[in-house]
């Protein structure tokens, strides 16, 4: 206990020095100039990495939710209805390779729909999730082609069949009409 009365008695000796305060302020103003400029440094960083524009992204995403994404005047629904109808004539094609590219191309197609109707998440899978029954009649149909075409993706050995093809193209258009994008 007594080194600690002497301890500070030692550092109130000190601090009633006149150099000590002058140097302590001297300091004070060092540590104040250098933490403001890093203190901006930071600010430049997060900018230059977009930081606040995710913010701004994760903001939108909880605060400004749509109960139900409308397809408003704003979609281009000429253009995606021409691109569909492309991707469906590769069903014409008696080329097995041509049929998984409009069974890949259809299910991007339909992942990219859904984003223009503001369903956020990282995957398909995950926008997916989000769209409830009411919203879209046959998501159960549009889950069941999903799976099919990652099963086509990712498995080698997978057999497609001309029909299966069919089927998938068939499906994700009912689902584009149901959602109002094709006619």
């Amino acid at each position: 206990m007594d080194f600690l009365y002497s301890l500070f008695d030692l550092f109130s000796s000190l601090a009633k020095k006149p150099e000590l305060r002058t140097s302590l302020a001297v300091f004070k103003v060092l540590f104040i100039i250098v933490a403001a400029f890093f203190f901006i440094l930071i600010i430049w960083f997060y900018l230059r990495a977009g930081f606040f524009a995710q913010q701004k992204l994760y903001y939108s995403y909880f605060f400004n939710k749509k109960k139900k994404p409308e397809p408003g005047s704003s979609l281009p629904l000429k253009e995606l209805s021409d691109y569909w109808q492309q991707l469906a004539a590769r069903l014409d094609h008696q080329d097995e390779a041509q049929w998984k590219l409009a069974v890949i191309e259809s299910d991007n197609f339909f992942d990219h729909v859904l984003t223009l109707l503001g369903y956020q998440g990282e995957s398909m899978g995950e926008r997916l999730q989000k769209i409830l029954p009411e919203h879209l009649a046959s998501i159960n149909e549009v889950w069941r082609v999903h799976k099919l075409r990652n099963a086509l993706v990712h498995d080698a050995a997978f057999q497609f069949s001309h029909n299966q093809a069919k089927d998938v193209i068939s499906t994700y258009e009912r689902a584009l009409k149901e959602l109002k994008i094709l006619e």
